[in-house]
């Protein structure tokens, strides 16, 4: 396991005495672990010893009895293994070190809270610029590129009853997705087309983003903004 670390911080009270306390407040790559201070983990991780002006945010639970049951408690909620070391430089740089192998974990176990993980330092280390959100339920790999004045979203469904694990023996129809496209300056899209349904949804536009929706997708859809 790996436990998240909080942050204790002054709170000032009423009559001017400050007390100590450990508070809630955690770095933005736990944003979603807000009602747990654990994450599964048995990976490997070695020890390491963080640099100077740098925050660790994750840390290892050293391993503890699995059986008999009686037995299965935590002995060191935590300890000085990092997990998870992050650092803001001075020329607003970021760097998000992962010494738990997380990705690994997360392609054997498809735990969801080590995806969620990943994608929160992603985020992070871009300062949330990425130009692309999409919003639905299902499992989809997203591609966005530029072809002259034009916008192409490549989505490809990857549900089916083995998903991630046999081969695909059956296509499951997922959607909608509701899509929101940050527009380059000289990219001015009115309208959208889908090249595999032939659907022309309606496009909105917002603060430079265009917005609209796929209905459904069985295996892949391409939507060309123009």
């Amino acid at each position: 396991m790996l436990a998240s670390q909080g942050r204790e911080e002054a709170i000032r009270q009423a009559n001017g005495i400050e007390r100590r306390k450990i508070v809630p407040a955690r770095h933005p790559v736990l944003r979603g672990f807000e009602e747990t201070d654990l994450l599964p983990f048995g990976g490997n991780l070695r020890p390491r010893r963080p640099a100077p002006n740098t925050e660790v945010t994750l840390t290892l639970v050293p391993p503890f009895p699995v059986y008999p049951p009686e037995s299965v408690w935590m002995r060191e909620p935590q300890s000085d293994t990092p997990g998870l070391i992050i650092r803001q430089n001075a020329n607003s740089g970021r760097v998000a070190f992962l010494p738990a192998d997380l990705d690994q974990r997360f392609a054997r176990d498809n735990l969801p809270d080590h995806a969620n993980l990943l994608a929160n330092l992603i985020r992070w280390v871009a300062r949330d610029n990425i130009p692309l959100r999409v919003e639905g339920s299902g499992l989809i790999d997203c591609h966005l590129y530029r072809q002259n004045d034009h916008l192409i979203f490549h989505v490809i469904n990857l549900m089916n009853a083995g998903t991630w694990r046999a081969p695909v023996d059956e296509l499951i129809s997922i959607g909608p997705f509701h899509l929101h496209v940050a527009l380059p300056k000289d990219i001015r899209a009115r309208n959208v087309r889908l090249l595999v349904s032939g659907d022309k949804p309606r496009l909105g536009a917002k603060d430079s983003w265009a917005n609209f929706e796929i209905k459904s997708i069985l295996d892949h859809e391409v939507a060309v903004l123009s």
